[in-house]
């Protein structure tokens, strides 16, 4: 169990009413069947580093609550040849004892990538674990309780028949946060911390422009580190100045000091 809800999650308010939606159906299968309407059996999960992917996919298992099974790309790669595609046979006989169920595979470009003819070792195998894949998200059908979330940074360098609608149907993108989910970030990462009168935090929130939510973490918790060692009890401009250097974060000074 995940222990996780969309309201633990900072903002993106579109992409959670998005995603209730697929919640509705998981909760109420034969209701949404009677009426035509089916599960869907895989969901794409794409968008830069940082900006809470995996996060997404623990809420939607909380909100459903069914188990959540979580693994990566890298756990499929093996020098062994065949290796790769039995784990994948192994994943989906763990999920169909333990369904209903969410599989979650992070770094999903590690073992999903386009597949490549030309003959080398890393090449054959790495076409078996996409074919073991495709078997089984064709093996199995909506009622069987199982449904599959992959992230990926990297959505078109995957394998087309494998993301195609029947495996996976649907793609979110989890982008950079918007300033509203700027805002609200930094009452969450702040809300433990002290800023001086000198910074507004929807200054912050515009200075912080185009950057992850992992990135606006780090500058905030940079910053209060900063303070900490100059003996200060508030964060200052000049403290998420030097953090966002530190963390080779670019922000746009000249939002946050006009």
């Amino acid at each position: 169990k995940t222990n996780t809800k969309f309201e633990n999650i900072a903002g993106m308010d579109d992409l959670k009413t998005e995603m209730m939606k697929v919640v509705e159906v998981l909760k109420k299968p034969e209701e949404y069947k009677s009426k035509g309407i089916r599960q869907i059996k895989g969901i794409i999960l794409e968008g830069n580093p940082g900006n809470g992917k995996t996060l997404f996919a623990k809420a939607l298992a909380g909100e459903t609550d069914v188990n959540f099974i979580a693994t990566k790309g890298a756990d499929f790669q093996s020098a062994m040849m065949s290796m790769g595609a039995n784990k994948i046979k192994m994943l989906f006989r763990k999920a169909r004892k333990h369904k209903p169920c969410i599989i979650f595979i992070d770094e999903f470009d590690g073992i999903g990538e386009r597949r490549n003819y030309a003959g080398t070792g890393v090449d054959k195998e790495n076409n078996r674990i996409i074919t073991a894949m495709l078997n089984e998200m064709d093996g199995f059908d909506t009622s069987d309780g199982i449904i599959v979330i992959a992230a990926t940074n990297s959505y078109n360098s995957l394998d087309p028949a494998l993301i195609r609608p029947g495996r996976f149907d649907l793609k979110y993108t989890v982008s950079n946060p918007d300033f509203n989910t700027r805002i609200k970030l930094i009452d969450l990462y702040t809300k433990e911390k002290t800023l001086s009168e000198d910074l507004d935090k929807k200054k912050m929130a515009e200075s912080f422009e185009n950057l992850s939510s992992a990135s606006i973490e780090a500058i905030l918790n940079e910053a209060a580190m900063i303070s900490m060692i100059e003996n200060k009890d508030k964060i200052t401009v000049e403290n998420i100045i030097v953090a966002a250097k530190k963390t080779n974060s670019n922000i746009n000074l000249r939002k946050l000091t006009k």
